[in-house]
Protein backbone atom coordinates (compact mmCIF):
# COMPACT_ATOMS: atom_id res chain seq x y z
CA UNK A 1 0.00 0.00 0.00
CA UNK A 2 1.32 3.55 -0.73
CA UNK A 3 2.55 5.47 2.30
CA UNK A 4 0.00 8.01 3.60
CA UNK A 5 0.25 10.49 6.43
CA UNK A 6 -1.99 10.03 9.45
CA UNK A 7 -4.53 12.82 9.92
CA UNK A 8 -6.24 13.70 13.20
CA UNK A 9 -9.40 12.08 11.84
CA UNK A 10 -7.46 8.88 11.04
CA UNK A 11 -6.04 8.75 14.55
CA UNK A 12 -9.47 9.28 16.12
CA UNK A 13 -10.97 6.49 14.00
CA UNK A 14 -8.10 4.12 14.87
CA UNK A 15 -8.52 4.82 18.57
CA UNK A 16 -12.30 4.32 18.45
CA UNK A 17 -12.03 1.07 16.50
CA UNK A 18 -9.34 -0.33 18.77
CA UNK A 19 -11.24 0.64 21.93
CA UNK A 20 -14.33 -0.95 20.40
CA UNK A 21 -12.57 -4.31 20.21
CA UNK A 22 -11.51 -4.53 16.55
CA UNK A 23 -8.28 -6.40 15.78
CA UNK A 24 -5.41 -4.80 13.88
CA UNK A 25 -6.25 -6.99 10.88
CA UNK A 26 -9.88 -5.82 10.87
CA UNK A 27 -8.85 -2.18 11.30
CA UNK A 28 -6.35 -2.44 8.44
CA UNK A 29 -9.16 -3.55 6.12
CA UNK A 30 -11.49 -0.77 7.29
CA UNK A 31 -8.84 1.96 6.98
CA UNK A 32 -7.16 0.54 3.87
CA UNK A 33 -3.74 0.50 5.53
CA UNK A 34 -1.26 -2.27 6.23
CA UNK A 35 -1.63 -4.16 9.50
CA UNK A 36 1.89 -3.16 10.59
CA UNK A 37 1.13 0.52 9.96
CA UNK A 38 -2.01 0.28 12.09
CA UNK A 39 -0.35 -1.55 14.98
CA UNK A 40 2.72 0.70 15.02
CA UNK A 41 0.61 3.86 14.99
CA UNK A 42 -1.55 2.61 17.86
CA UNK A 43 1.53 1.77 19.96
CA UNK A 44 2.96 5.25 19.34
CA UNK A 45 -0.34 6.86 20.38
CA UNK A 46 -0.49 4.68 23.50
CA UNK A 47 3.02 5.68 24.53
CA UNK A 48 2.09 9.36 24.22
CA UNK A 49 -0.90 8.81 26.52
CA UNK A 50 1.26 6.94 29.05
CA UNK A 51 3.85 9.73 29.01
CA UNK A 52 1.18 12.37 29.67
CA UNK A 53 -0.20 10.31 32.56
CA UNK A 54 3.26 9.86 34.11
CA UNK A 55 3.95 13.60 33.95
CA UNK A 56 0.64 14.29 35.68
CA UNK A 57 1.26 11.67 38.35
CA UNK A 58 4.78 12.91 39.08
CA UNK A 59 3.77 16.54 39.61
CA UNK A 60 3.32 16.48 43.39
CA UNK A 61 3.16 19.26 45.95
CA UNK A 62 6.66 19.67 47.53
CA UNK A 63 5.02 20.77 50.76
CA UNK A 64 3.20 17.45 51.02
CA UNK A 65 6.32 15.42 50.22
CA UNK A 66 8.20 17.08 53.08
CA UNK A 67 5.37 16.77 55.57
CA UNK A 68 5.43 14.49 58.63
CA UNK A 69 1.75 15.03 59.43
CA UNK A 70 -0.88 12.39 58.69
CA UNK A 71 -4.00 13.61 56.93
CA UNK A 72 -7.03 12.25 55.06
CA UNK A 73 -9.25 14.17 52.65
CA UNK A 74 -12.42 12.91 50.98
CA UNK A 75 -14.27 15.17 48.52
CA UNK A 76 -17.35 14.13 46.54
CA UNK A 77 -19.65 15.85 44.06
CA UNK A 78 -22.30 14.54 41.69
CA UNK A 79 -19.93 12.93 39.20
CA UNK A 80 -16.53 12.52 40.88
CA UNK A 81 -14.73 11.63 44.10
CA UNK A 82 -11.24 12.67 45.19
CA UNK A 83 -9.39 10.92 48.02
CA UNK A 84 -6.06 12.06 49.41
CA UNK A 85 -4.30 10.25 52.25
CA UNK A 86 -0.94 10.78 53.93
CA UNK A 87 -0.41 8.02 56.47
CA UNK A 88 1.82 5.26 57.76
CA UNK A 89 -1.09 2.83 57.73
CA UNK A 90 -2.85 3.49 54.40
CA UNK A 91 -0.42 2.38 51.69
CA UNK A 92 -2.59 1.18 48.76
CA UNK A 93 -5.54 2.34 46.70
CA UNK A 94 -7.73 -0.44 48.12
CA UNK A 95 -6.93 0.61 51.68
CA UNK A 96 -7.79 4.24 50.86
CA UNK A 97 -11.10 3.20 49.29
CA UNK A 98 -11.94 1.05 52.29
CA UNK A 99 -11.09 3.86 54.74
CA UNK A 100 -13.32 6.25 52.79
CA UNK A 101 -16.14 3.66 52.57
CA UNK A 102 -16.37 4.08 48.80
CA UNK A 103 -19.14 2.08 47.13
CA UNK A 104 -17.26 0.49 44.21
CA UNK A 105 -20.48 -0.61 42.52
CA UNK A 106 -21.21 3.11 41.98
CA UNK A 107 -17.68 4.52 41.58
CA UNK A 108 -14.67 3.29 39.62
CA UNK A 109 -11.04 4.41 39.78
CA UNK A 110 -10.12 6.78 36.98
CA UNK A 111 -6.47 7.35 38.01
CA UNK A 112 -4.28 7.32 41.10
CA UNK A 113 -0.89 8.21 42.58
CA UNK A 114 0.98 6.25 45.27
CA UNK A 115 4.36 7.36 46.66
CA UNK A 116 6.27 7.45 49.95
CA UNK A 117 9.02 9.32 51.82
CA UNK A 118 10.84 9.21 55.13
CA UNK A 119 9.74 11.61 57.88
CA UNK A 120 10.84 12.23 61.49
CA UNK A 121 8.95 10.33 64.18
CA UNK A 122 8.90 10.88 67.96
CA UNK A 123 8.48 7.16 68.61
CA UNK A 124 10.74 5.62 65.98
CA UNK A 125 13.10 8.44 65.00
CA UNK A 126 12.31 7.95 61.32
CA UNK A 127 9.14 6.54 59.75
CA UNK A 128 7.79 6.04 56.25
CA UNK A 129 4.75 8.05 55.23
CA UNK A 130 2.65 6.97 52.27
CA UNK A 131 0.66 9.30 50.04
CA UNK A 132 -2.29 7.79 48.19
CA UNK A 133 -4.32 9.99 45.85
CA UNK A 134 -7.30 8.54 44.02
CA UNK A 135 -9.67 10.10 41.49
CA UNK A 136 -12.93 8.22 40.92
CA UNK A 137 -15.77 8.69 38.44
CA UNK A 138 -19.27 7.25 38.36
CA UNK A 139 -19.82 3.95 36.60
CA UNK A 140 -22.98 5.54 35.23
CA UNK A 141 -24.39 9.05 35.47
CA UNK A 142 -26.25 9.94 38.67
CA UNK A 143 -29.72 10.27 37.04
CA UNK A 144 -29.38 6.76 35.60
CA UNK A 145 -28.14 5.14 38.79
CA UNK A 146 -30.84 6.86 40.85
CA UNK A 147 -33.48 5.77 38.34
CA UNK A 148 -32.23 2.20 38.42
CA UNK A 149 -32.17 2.14 42.21
CA UNK A 150 -35.79 3.34 42.27
CA UNK A 151 -36.73 0.68 39.74
CA UNK A 152 -34.88 -1.98 41.73
CA UNK A 153 -36.78 -1.08 44.92
CA UNK A 154 -40.11 -1.27 43.10
CA UNK A 155 -39.22 -4.70 41.71
CA UNK A 156 -38.47 -5.98 45.21
CA UNK A 157 -42.08 -5.20 46.13
CA UNK A 158 -43.47 -7.13 43.16
CA UNK A 159 -43.74 -10.90 42.81
CA UNK A 160 -43.29 -11.77 39.14
CA UNK A 161 -45.80 -13.94 37.36
CA UNK A 162 -44.36 -17.22 36.10
CA UNK A 163 -46.05 -19.50 33.54
CA UNK A 164 -47.62 -22.65 34.88
CA UNK A 165 -45.16 -25.53 34.67
CA UNK A 166 -46.78 -28.64 33.23
CA UNK A 167 -43.55 -30.48 32.72
CA UNK A 168 -42.97 -34.17 32.41
CA UNK A 169 -40.27 -35.43 34.80
CA UNK A 170 -36.95 -36.14 33.07
CA UNK A 171 -35.32 -39.29 34.48
CA UNK A 172 -33.26 -40.59 31.54
CA UNK A 173 -31.72 -39.41 28.27
CA UNK A 174 -31.29 -35.95 29.80
CA UNK A 175 -30.18 -32.89 27.82
CA UNK A 176 -29.11 -29.35 28.62
CA UNK A 177 -30.46 -26.86 26.10
CA UNK A 178 -28.26 -23.81 25.60
CA UNK A 179 -30.25 -20.92 24.10
CA UNK A 180 -27.65 -18.41 22.88
CA UNK A 181 -28.87 -15.14 21.39
CA UNK A 182 -25.56 -13.30 21.20
CA UNK A 183 -24.94 -9.66 20.21
CA UNK A 184 -28.58 -8.61 19.93
CA UNK A 185 -27.76 -4.89 20.35
CA UNK A 186 -31.08 -3.58 21.68
CA UNK A 187 -31.24 0.10 20.74
CA UNK A 188 -29.28 -0.22 17.51
CA UNK A 189 -30.73 1.68 14.57
CA UNK A 190 -30.65 0.37 11.03
CA UNK A 191 -32.70 2.33 8.47
CA UNK A 192 -33.54 0.20 5.45
CA UNK A 193 -33.17 2.92 2.77
CA UNK A 194 -29.69 3.60 4.13
CA UNK A 195 -28.41 0.16 5.14
CA UNK A 196 -30.74 -2.42 3.50
CA UNK A 197 -31.76 -3.45 7.01
CA UNK A 198 -34.59 -2.15 9.20
CA UNK A 199 -33.62 -2.67 12.84
CA UNK A 200 -35.07 -0.68 15.72
CA UNK A 201 -36.45 -1.19 19.22
CA UNK A 202 -39.76 -2.60 18.05
CA UNK A 203 -38.34 -5.07 15.55
CA UNK A 204 -35.48 -6.15 17.84
CA UNK A 205 -37.94 -7.13 20.58
CA UNK A 206 -40.06 -9.19 18.18
CA UNK A 207 -37.03 -10.84 16.59
CA UNK A 208 -35.64 -11.78 20.00
CA UNK A 209 -38.78 -13.44 21.33
CA UNK A 210 -39.57 -15.16 18.04
CA UNK A 211 -36.09 -16.69 17.98
CA UNK A 212 -36.57 -18.08 21.51
CA UNK A 213 -39.94 -19.52 20.45
CA UNK A 214 -38.51 -21.08 17.27
CA UNK A 215 -35.53 -22.65 19.03
CA UNK A 216 -37.73 -24.16 21.74
CA UNK A 217 -40.11 -25.48 19.09
CA UNK A 218 -37.28 -27.13 17.12
CA UNK A 219 -35.91 -28.87 20.22
CA UNK A 220 -39.27 -29.90 21.69
CA UNK A 221 -38.72 -33.58 20.86
CA UNK A 222 -35.78 -33.93 23.26
CA UNK A 223 -35.76 -34.62 26.99
CA UNK A 224 -34.60 -31.26 28.32
CA UNK A 225 -34.03 -31.10 32.08
CA UNK A 226 -32.45 -27.63 32.18
CA UNK A 227 -31.94 -24.55 29.99
CA UNK A 228 -28.88 -22.30 29.92
CA UNK A 229 -29.27 -18.71 28.68
CA UNK A 230 -26.17 -16.51 28.42
CA UNK A 231 -27.04 -12.80 28.50
CA UNK A 232 -24.81 -9.78 27.99
CA UNK A 233 -22.53 -10.20 24.98
CA UNK A 234 -23.63 -6.77 23.72
CA UNK A 235 -27.26 -7.34 24.65
CA UNK A 236 -27.58 -3.54 24.49
CA UNK A 237 -26.09 -1.33 21.78
CA UNK A 238 -25.08 1.49 24.14
CA UNK A 239 -23.68 1.68 27.64
CA UNK A 240 -24.95 5.05 28.89
CA UNK A 241 -27.32 7.99 28.41
CA UNK A 242 -24.78 9.63 26.08
CA UNK A 243 -25.47 6.75 23.66
CA UNK A 244 -21.89 5.56 23.43
CA UNK A 245 -20.10 2.29 24.05
CA UNK A 246 -18.05 1.79 27.20
CA UNK A 247 -15.07 3.41 25.42
CA UNK A 248 -17.08 6.45 24.35
CA UNK A 249 -17.74 5.59 20.70
CA UNK A 250 -21.02 7.24 19.55
CA UNK A 251 -23.64 4.87 18.11
CA UNK A 252 -26.64 5.15 15.80
CA UNK A 253 -29.47 4.47 18.24
CA UNK A 254 -33.25 4.24 18.38
CA UNK A 255 -34.85 5.91 21.39
CA UNK A 256 -33.66 7.23 24.72
CA UNK A 257 -31.44 5.18 26.99
CA UNK A 258 -34.21 4.59 29.53
CA UNK A 259 -36.53 3.22 26.83
CA UNK A 260 -33.80 0.99 25.40
CA UNK A 261 -33.17 -0.46 28.85
CA UNK A 262 -36.88 -1.03 29.48
CA UNK A 263 -37.43 -2.82 26.14
CA UNK A 264 -34.36 -5.02 26.66
CA UNK A 265 -35.45 -5.98 30.18
CA UNK A 266 -38.96 -6.92 29.10
CA UNK A 267 -37.66 -8.93 26.13
CA UNK A 268 -35.39 -10.89 28.47
CA UNK A 269 -38.27 -11.56 30.87
CA UNK A 270 -40.54 -12.81 28.06
CA UNK A 271 -37.81 -15.10 26.78
CA UNK A 272 -36.98 -16.50 30.21
CA UNK A 273 -40.67 -17.03 31.07
CA UNK A 274 -41.10 -18.99 27.84
CA UNK A 275 -38.10 -21.16 28.68
CA UNK A 276 -39.49 -21.76 32.19
CA UNK A 277 -42.44 -23.52 30.62
CA UNK A 278 -39.98 -26.17 29.42
CA UNK A 279 -37.36 -26.52 32.19
CA UNK A 280 -35.51 -24.66 34.96
CA UNK A 281 -33.37 -21.81 33.62
CA UNK A 282 -29.83 -20.72 34.46
CA UNK A 283 -28.69 -17.25 33.38
CA UNK A 284 -25.00 -16.42 32.84
CA UNK A 285 -23.99 -12.76 32.53
CA UNK A 286 -21.17 -12.42 29.96
CA UNK A 287 -19.96 -8.80 29.57
CA UNK A 288 -19.59 -7.39 26.08
CA UNK A 289 -17.59 -4.44 24.79
CA UNK A 290 -20.60 -2.22 24.00
CA UNK A 291 -22.56 -2.57 27.25
CA UNK A 292 -20.63 -4.16 30.14
CA UNK A 293 -22.22 -1.91 32.76
CA UNK A 294 -25.72 -1.69 31.30
CA UNK A 295 -25.96 -5.46 30.81
CA UNK A 296 -24.85 -5.93 34.44
CA UNK A 297 -27.79 -3.73 35.44
CA UNK A 298 -29.96 -6.13 33.41
CA UNK A 299 -28.53 -9.11 35.30
CA UNK A 300 -29.27 -7.41 38.61
CA UNK A 301 -32.77 -6.53 37.39
CA UNK A 302 -33.47 -10.16 36.50
CA UNK A 303 -32.06 -11.34 39.82
CA UNK A 304 -34.62 -9.18 41.62
CA UNK A 305 -37.44 -10.05 39.23
CA UNK A 306 -37.03 -13.81 39.74
CA UNK A 307 -35.99 -13.67 43.39
CA UNK A 308 -38.91 -15.90 44.48
CA UNK A 309 -38.63 -18.36 41.59
CA UNK A 310 -36.65 -21.44 42.57
CA UNK A 311 -36.28 -22.57 38.96
CA UNK A 312 -34.26 -19.49 37.92
CA UNK A 313 -30.59 -19.15 38.84
CA UNK A 314 -28.60 -16.07 37.82
CA UNK A 315 -24.81 -15.75 37.78
CA UNK A 316 -24.03 -12.02 37.77
CA UNK A 317 -20.51 -12.36 39.15
CA UNK A 318 -17.98 -9.84 37.76
CA UNK A 319 -15.81 -12.46 36.03
CA UNK A 320 -15.60 -11.88 32.29
CA UNK A 321 -15.42 -15.59 31.52
CA UNK A 322 -18.08 -18.02 32.70
CA UNK A 323 -18.19 -21.82 32.67
CA UNK A 324 -20.97 -24.41 32.67
CA UNK A 325 -20.41 -28.06 33.54
CA UNK A 326 -23.16 -30.51 32.58
CA UNK A 327 -22.38 -34.22 32.82
CA UNK A 328 -19.31 -34.83 30.68
CA UNK A 329 -19.56 -31.40 29.01
CA UNK A 330 -17.69 -28.20 29.82
CA UNK A 331 -18.72 -25.02 27.99
CA UNK A 332 -16.88 -21.71 28.37
CA UNK A 333 -18.40 -18.33 27.54
CA UNK A 334 -16.64 -15.05 26.78
CA UNK A 335 -17.40 -12.17 24.45
CA UNK A 336 -14.23 -12.81 22.48
CA UNK A 337 -12.83 -9.31 22.10
CA UNK A 338 -10.15 -9.51 24.81
CA UNK A 339 -8.47 -12.91 24.63
CA UNK A 340 -6.57 -14.46 21.75
CA UNK A 341 -8.83 -17.26 20.60
CA UNK A 342 -6.00 -19.75 20.32
CA UNK A 343 -5.25 -19.23 24.03
CA UNK A 344 -8.75 -20.10 25.23
CA UNK A 345 -8.17 -23.87 25.70
CA UNK A 346 -5.22 -23.19 28.01
CA UNK A 347 -7.20 -20.50 29.84
CA UNK A 348 -10.03 -22.97 30.45
CA UNK A 349 -7.65 -25.61 31.79
CA UNK A 350 -6.01 -23.08 34.12
CA UNK A 351 -9.18 -21.45 35.45
CA UNK A 352 -11.30 -24.55 36.08
CA UNK A 353 -8.87 -27.48 36.31
CA UNK A 354 -11.27 -29.75 38.21
CA UNK A 355 -14.05 -29.29 35.66
CA UNK A 356 -11.53 -29.68 32.83
CA UNK A 357 -10.42 -33.05 34.22
CA UNK A 358 -14.00 -34.35 34.45
CA UNK A 359 -15.09 -33.25 30.97
CA UNK A 360 -14.81 -35.23 27.75
CA UNK A 361 -16.43 -32.57 25.57
CA UNK A 362 -14.97 -29.05 25.92
CA UNK A 363 -16.16 -26.02 23.99
CA UNK A 364 -15.95 -22.24 23.95
CA UNK A 365 -18.82 -20.06 22.72
CA UNK A 366 -17.96 -16.48 21.72
CA UNK A 367 -19.74 -13.50 20.18
CA UNK A 368 -18.51 -10.06 19.09
CA UNK A 369 -17.99 -10.71 15.37
CA UNK A 370 -21.71 -11.21 14.47
CA UNK A 371 -20.81 -14.07 12.15
CA UNK A 372 -20.51 -17.79 12.63
CA UNK A 373 -17.11 -19.47 12.62
CA UNK A 374 -15.56 -22.47 14.30
CA UNK A 375 -12.10 -23.68 15.22
CA UNK A 376 -11.25 -27.13 16.57
CA UNK A 377 -8.07 -26.74 18.60
CA UNK A 378 -5.78 -29.64 17.72
CA UNK A 379 -2.76 -28.61 19.71
CA UNK A 380 -0.77 -30.76 22.08
CA UNK A 381 -2.32 -33.55 24.16
CA UNK A 382 -2.94 -31.21 27.09
CA UNK A 383 -5.12 -28.69 25.28
CA UNK A 384 -6.27 -30.55 22.17
CA UNK A 385 -9.85 -31.27 21.17
CA UNK A 386 -11.43 -27.99 22.28
CA UNK A 387 -14.02 -26.53 19.91
CA UNK A 388 -14.07 -22.73 19.73
CA UNK A 389 -17.23 -21.38 18.11
CA UNK A 390 -18.09 -17.78 17.30
CA UNK A 391 -21.88 -17.60 17.30
CA UNK A 392 -23.95 -15.53 14.87
CA UNK A 393 -26.20 -12.59 15.70
CA UNK A 394 -29.76 -11.58 14.83
CA UNK A 395 -29.08 -7.83 14.85
CA UNK A 396 -29.37 -5.73 11.72
CA UNK A 397 -26.82 -3.53 9.97
CA UNK A 398 -26.41 0.16 10.78
CA UNK A 399 -25.15 2.89 8.47
CA UNK A 400 -21.48 2.70 9.55
CA UNK A 401 -21.18 -1.07 9.00
CA UNK A 402 -23.02 -0.83 5.68
CA UNK A 403 -20.70 1.93 4.50
CA UNK A 404 -17.68 -0.19 5.36
CA UNK A 405 -19.09 -3.23 3.56
CA UNK A 406 -19.86 -5.45 6.58
CA UNK A 407 -23.05 -6.84 5.03
CA UNK A 408 -22.34 -10.56 4.49
CA UNK A 409 -23.32 -11.94 7.90
CA UNK A 410 -26.21 -14.41 8.04
CA UNK A 411 -28.51 -13.17 10.81
CA UNK A 412 -29.38 -16.05 13.13
CA UNK A 413 -29.49 -17.34 16.70
CA UNK A 414 -28.48 -20.82 17.80
CA UNK A 415 -29.40 -23.39 20.42
CA UNK A 416 -27.08 -26.22 21.44
CA UNK A 417 -28.03 -29.60 22.90
CA UNK A 418 -25.70 -31.27 25.38
CA UNK A 419 -26.42 -34.86 26.42
CA UNK A 420 -25.59 -35.61 30.05
CA UNK A 421 -23.71 -38.85 29.29
CA UNK A 422 -22.99 -38.69 25.54
CA UNK A 423 -21.83 -35.07 25.13
CA UNK A 424 -22.58 -32.71 22.25
CA UNK A 425 -25.85 -33.77 20.60
CA UNK A 426 -26.30 -31.11 17.91
CA UNK A 427 -27.40 -27.54 17.43
CA UNK A 428 -30.29 -25.68 15.83
CA UNK A 429 -30.64 -22.32 14.13
CA UNK A 430 -33.38 -19.70 14.09
CA UNK A 431 -33.39 -17.02 11.43
CA UNK A 432 -34.95 -13.56 11.61
CA UNK A 433 -38.75 -13.68 11.95
CA UNK A 434 -40.80 -10.54 12.53
CA UNK A 435 -44.38 -11.82 12.40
Amino acid sequence: MPRRNWTDEDEALLLNLRNDGYTYAEISEIMDRSESSVSNKFLIMSKKDDSTQEEENDSEDPEVLSSNQERFEHKEDNDSVQIRSVSERIQTVDEALEHASVNTTVWKVDRFVVNSWEAPSKEHGVTTLWQVKVWLIRRASKPITEGLETLYKRILEHKPAVPNKNRKPITADKHLLEVSLFDHHFGKLGWEPESDSQYDLGSSESIYYNAVEDLLDRTSGYNIDSILMPIGNDFFHVNNWMMTTQRGTPQDHDGRFQKIFEVGCMAAIKGIDRCLSVAPVEILWVPGNHDPETSWYLARFLDAWYRNVEDVEIDKSPKYRKYKNYGINLIGFTHGNEEKHRDLPAIMAAEVPDLWAKAKFRSWHLGHLHRKSQLVHNGNDTFGGVTISVLPSLCGTDAWHYKKGYVKNNRAAEAYLWHHEDGYAGHFSANVRLD
